[in-house]
C-alpha cells in the first residue's frame, strides 16, 4: 500500500525498510524484491493467503528484532498458506554486531513461526528396501503427500548414505502400512528389522522424516551449499529472558555457517 510508504512507491533492490514502534507492517504480497536490512521496532506481520497451495516469497539480506516482533502464523493460528524467506549474503557481507550476518537476529524480541501441524514428522520403515528400489513402505499413519520430500536415514557404516526424494505417490489403503512411490531410486540399503537377543530387543528399522513445511526458512540456494555459508536464526540476551521465540513445523534448508562459532 502507497501510504504505508508515505504515499510513495515501495521498496526496490537492496533498499533497507524501518518499522518504527509503535507501526505494524502487513505482509501480504506475493514476493518482495531483495531487501537489505529490515529493521523492526513495532511489527512485522505476513498473512498467509486464501488459497493453502499459494506461495509468497520474502527475501532480505538482514532482518532485525529490537525491542519488536516478528509474526508467521501464531501457536493458536498457525500460517495456512506457504511462505518462502531467503536470506542472503556471504561471509564477507557487513557484519551486525554480535548477531553477524545472512541472519534473523533476535534481541529483546518475539519471534513467532509456526507452520501447520504434520503428524508423524517422521516414522520407520516397515521392512529393508536394498540399492535400486522404487518404494518403501512405512510404518503407522502418515499425513504425508504426493510432491513432499522425505529424508531416509543410514543404516550402514556410512553416515553419508542418508539418502533424499520426492514421494511420487502414497498408497494408503493400509493406512498402518503406507507405500511410497520414490521419484528415483534408492542408491543405498536401508535396514530396518527389530534385533531379538533374549528379553532384550534394538529396534534397528530406518528412520524416514518428511522434509516440507509449508513455511520455509532458508539460505539463497545459489550459494549457500557450495560456499557452505547458510542462513542463521541468532537468539542474544544477557541471560535476562528478555525475548522469546517460538518455531514449530518450520523448514530450515540452507542454513548454518561452517567454520564460525
Amino acid at each position: 500500500d502507497d501510504t504505508t510508504w508515505g504515499g510513495e512507491f515501495a521498496p526496490l533492490y537492496l533498499e533497507s525498510v524501518y518499522v518504527p514502534e509503535g507501526l505494524n507492517l502487513y505482509v501480504d504480497v506475493d514476493k518482495t524484491p531483495e531487501l537489505k536490512l529490515v529493521m523492526v521496532e513495532g511489527s512485522l506481520i505476513f498473512a498467509p493467503h486464501t488459497d493453502p497451495n499459494h506461495e509468497r516469497y520474502f527475501d532480505a539480506n538482514y532482518i532485525f528484532l529490537n525491542q519488536g516482533y516478528m509474526e508467521v502464523g501464531t501457536e493458536e493460528h498457525p500460517y495456512t498458506s506457504k511462505l518462502t524467506i531467503t536470506m542472503h549474503g556471504n561471509i564477507s557481507s557487513p557484519y551486525l554486531p554480535i548477531f553477524g550476518n545472512k541472519c534473523i537476529a533476535v534481541k529483546e524480541s518475539t519471534l513467532d513461526m509456526h507452520g501447520i501441524k504434520r503428524e508423524p514428522t517422521w516414522t520407520v520403515m516397515n521392512e529393508t528396501s536394498l540399492p535400486g528400489a522404487t518404494e518403501i513402505k512405512l510404518t503407522g499413519r502418515v499425513d504425508w503427500v504426493a510432491g513432499e520430500e522425505i529424508a531416509i536415514a543410514p543404516t550402514g557404516f556410512n553416515p553419508r548414505e542418508g539418502e533424499k526424494r520426492i514421494i511420487a505417490a502414497i498408497d494408503k489403503s493400509n493406512p498402518d502400512i503406507p507405500v511410497v512411490t520414490l521419484d528415483a531410486p534408492l542408491d543405498y540399503k536401508h535396514f530396518a528389522m527389530i534385533q531379538y537377543y533374549g528379553d532384550d530387543f534394538i529396534d534397528m528399522r530406518a528412520e524416514v522424516g518428511l522434509l516440507t513445511r509449508n513455511v520455509k526458512y532458508r539460505g539463497d540456494p545459489e550459494t549457500s551449499a557450495p560456499n557452505q555459508y547458510g542462513a542463521t536464526i541468532f537468539l542474544h540476551s544477557e541471560g535476562d529472558d528478555s525475548l522469546i521465540a517460538r518455531l514449530e513445523y518450520v523448514e530450515l534448508t540452507d542454513v548454518g555457517q561452517a567454520f564460525k562459532i
